[in-house]
């Protein structure tokens, strides 16, 4: 059963997280990550808890993504994570995918452990894109377009995210709009944006 629970130690932000299920929403939302070491913000991830849900997001500039896990409390301040910090919480999730996984934040530090192994990073300084705004101007109803270019790929990032065998949903939102990305998940809500490219002939 995914969990995430508050801690009461004063100051500390602290939430406990299935190890499979965050893996899993760390591994789809890392691959939208900008790969580009200069642009250090978006290089990066940004987690957060509250309200009975963990989500994390992250954007390349040409895509976004974010995946939200429902669970029964707790809390995280938003916290920007490097890409490099992000593999290295992958690799120590990989081998607790079946243990309760602690996220601990302490000022700028993040503390990930799961039976007694653990790894702490300092957090990035920056401001992240406003991705809600995003999302939400992109919803609404679907619309015809001719035709729409885009780089084929993503949609093997996407194939991933869903999983074998699964349906990825395009919404087309307008000539020249991004189209909207509709990933089913069982334990995780998947909201994704794909920018269309120039095309010439």
């Amino acid at each position: 059963m995914d969990t995430i629970e508050k801690s009461t130690v004063q100051g500390v932000n602290y939430v406990e997280v299935e190890g499979e299920s965050l893996l899993t929403l760390l591994e789809g939302v890392s691959s939208h990550a900008s790969k580009d070491k200069s642009l250090r913000v978006l290089n990066a991830v940004q987690l957060e808890g509250e309200g009975g849900a963990i989500t994390a997001r992250a954007t390349d500039r040409y895509r976004l993504i974010e995946g939200t896990l429902s669970a029964l409390d707790g809390r995280l301040d938003t916290s920007l994570i490097s890409l490099e910090d992000i593999k290295r919480i992958i690799t120590l999730l990989k081998a607790h995918k079946t243990n309760r996984v602690q996220l601990s934040r302490i000022g700028d530090t993040l503390t990930v452990s799961a039976l007694g192994d653990a790894i702490t990073f300092t957090l990035i300084d920056g401001n992240y894109p406003p991705m809600e705004e995003l999302l939400v101007k992109s919803e609404g109803e679907p619309v015809a377009v001719d035709g729409m270019a885009f780089n084929p790929a993503f949609m093997a990032d996407y194939a991933k995210i869903a999983g074998k065998g699964q349906a990825i949903k395009l919404y087309f939102t307008g000539e020249g709009k991004p189209m909207r990305v509709r990933i089913t998940g069982d334990k995780i809500t998947w909201r994704a944006l794909l920018m269309p490219m120039r095309y010439t002939d």
